[in-house]
């Protein structure tokens, strides 16, 4: 049974680490010697068996940890000796199909196990410290970045706005917020859903492309030939597309083109690095939009973050503590009855949280968004209007997720959410 230590709710000190362990993983690393293809295969068997995202194996002067994160959580796993870590390395570059040899240029590769009936896609990336390699694996499944819409975490209200953009089937769609914040489940989730009676020709312009949706035309990018989002964009549209999907609007040229095409009869949808989805709509602006345009092809901005879940199997209702009714009171004008935590069980592994949900806002462009657009209202003034008009924020969904015992406020608080 896994034993996990440290989840950040227990006194231990903040200097020591979290750790998660299993017994394949303890008899691992009391390994003098190592064997690099069992080695690399239990790590990898491990850290899925424990719904992990990511492995990193990370060079120091002598030793080389290993650490995996779990539900948006770095835990431990272990070590191992530095003088063992070229043939770990040149296993996982095979198995990735890179070049072992290579030992100065970055390197990015991807492969696919099947671990009991569970297909899972891994993807490589290979960095140079200054102790050596740095070698970071991406878990990906199927339904882990694609499932329902209703999976996702929309509370009632802000889930009725987004299905109804969809149907626009016409115009620009944003998600919005910061690295791992489950960007593309939510984007690849509303894809698959549209192409569920296969009626449209969905074409896709990625870096990198995450995941293979069957029916879907999916393309990457390569900078180094010059094909760019921009580049990539510019092709789809002579491809008769009827629904557009851009990994990022990372450019003005970029951002440009995807507001444009979403005037010319297509539903695009796209990401954009920002805290919040007024600071999108401003991030769009500030690389030189047009408002005018903003106005006429974005149909809404969606931001989210993503928190972890209560345990279900170990959760028991807390009194909330001065610290935390203040804070519930200045968010919601009210006070909370209680709150719901987990205590730790062998279904989550003792680590009293068990998967993630999201927590969303769903900015919709209707006349009063556009007429601030229009007369250039600064951010705060965007804000304090749609609070004003009953808008839901990030803050508030996490919050109200909290109340319903879906998370803690901690957890929401631990995500930096906007708290004003």
């Amino acid at each position: 049974m896994p034993s996990i230590m440290d989840d950040g709710n227990s006194n231990a000190p903040a200097s020591e680490p979290k750790t998660v362990s299993t017994r394949f993983l303890k008899d691992l690393f009391s390994q003098t010697k190592v064997d690099a293809t069992p080695f690399v295969n239990t790590i990898i068997r491990e850290a899925v068996g424990l719904a992990s995202s990511d492995i990193f194996f990370e060079p120091a002067k002598n030793t080389v940890r290993v650490r995996s994160r779990i539900d948006g959580v770095m835990y431990y796993l272990g070590e191992f000796s530095l003088d063992e870590f070229p043939q770990i390395s040149s296993r996982i570059k095979v198995l990735s199909q890179l070049d072992p040899t290579e030992k100065r240029r970055i390197q990015e590769g991807q492969f696919t196990l099947n671990l009991e009936g569970r297909v899972v896609n891994l993807r490589v990336e290979i960095a140079q410290t200054i102790h050596g390699e740095l070698i970071v694996i991406r878990i990906h499944e199927k339904q882990s970045i694609v499932m329902p819409l209703s999976d996702l975490g929309f509370s009632k209200k802000t889930d009725e706005i987004y299905r109804d953009m969809l149907r626009s089937m016409s115009g620009l769609i944003l998600v919005c917020g910061p690295t791992g914040c489950g960007k593309t489940t939510t984007l690849y989730s509303t894809i698959n859903q549209l192409n569920e009676n296969q009626t449209y020709n969905i074409m896709t312009i990625e870096d990198p492309v995450e995941y293979q949706l069957q029916g879907v035309n999916q393309m990457q990018t390569k900078n180094d030939m010059g094909f760019t989002f921009a580049e990539g964009l510019r092709t789809i549209l002579r491809l008769s597309p009827d629904v557009i999907f851009v990994g990022e609007i990372r450019d003005r040229e970029t951002a440009q083109i995807a507001v444009e095409s979403g005037l010319t009869g297509q539903l695009v949808l796209s990401s954009v690095h920002a805290e919040d989805s007024v600071g999108a709509l401003f991030r769009l602006l500030d690389l030189g939009v047009e408002s005018y345009l903003l106005n006429a092809a974005l149909l809404g901005i969606v931001a989210q973050r993503l928190v972890r879940k209560n345990c279900l199997e170990c959760q028991i209702p807390v009194s909330p503590t001065p610290e935390q009714s203040e804070y519930f009171l200045k968010t919601t004008g009210r006070s909370p009855k209680q709150f719901m935590v987990g205590k730790g069980c062998p279904s989550c592994q003792n680590l009293r949280y068990k998967g993630r949900t999201g927590i969303y806002e769903v900015l919709k462009m209707d006349s009063k968004v556009r007429d601030l657009v229009r007369s250039r209202a600064s951010e705060d003034i965007l804000r304090d209007t749609l609070k004003s008009h009953g808008f839901l924020t990030l803050l508030q969904d996490g919050i109200e997720k909290a109340e319903r015992g879906v998370t803690t406020i901690d957890e929401v608080l631990r995500n930096s959410l906007r708290s004003s």
